[in-house]
C-alpha cells in the first residue's frame, strides 16, 4: 500500500472518530438518585415535575431569548424518558427554532437514570 493510501485510510479513520463526545450531567443536583426503589410508581405529572428539579438553572426561563420549555415525556420498558425543549413566545405561539434541549431519563421512582444534554453546549454539565 502506498504511502498516499495510507495517509489517507489513517485521515477517514480520524474524521468517523472525530465526532462529538457523549457527555452526561452526574453531580448529585443534576441527576439524583435518592427515591427508595420500593416507592411508588410516579404518574406523567409526578416524572415532569421531579424531572424539571434536574434541569441547569434557568434552562427554561424566562430570559431574553427563552419564555418557557415543554416537556415531552414517554414511559417504556420500565423508565421515564423525558424530552424537554426551550421555547419563545413569538405572537401567541412556540417558537423551538435555535433553542436548546436536553432529555432526563428516570427509573419508575424517580431515580435519575441519565441527565444528557442536547443541542445546549454552554449548559453547566
Amino acid at each position: 500500500m502506498s504511502r498516499l493510501a495510507v495517509a489517507l485510510v489513517a485521515s477517514a479513520a480520524t474524521l468517523v472518530h472525530g465526532g462529538p463526545v457523549e457527555v452526561y450531567r452526574e453531580a448529585p443536583a443534576a441527576c439524583p438518585r435518592d427515591v427508595p426503589k420500593t416507592a411508588p410508581t410516579l404518574s406523567e405529572a409526578q416524572a415532569i415535575a421531579r424531572a424539571r428539579t434536574m434541569l441547569p438553572d434557568g434552562f427554561c426561563g424566562p430570559t431574553t431569548f427563552v419564555s418557557g420549555c415543554d416537556a415531552e415525556p414517554e414511559f417504556a420498558l420500565g423508565a421515564w424518558r423525558l424530552y424537554f425543549h426551550q421555547y419563545r413566545e413569538r405572537g401567541g405561539a412556540r417558537d423551538r427554532g435555535g433553542l436548546a434541549h436536553t432529555y432526563i431519563i428516570l427509573d419508575p421512582v424517580g431515580n435519575c437514570m441519565a441527565n444528557i444534554p442536547g443541542t445546549d453546549p454552554g449548559a453547566p454539565r
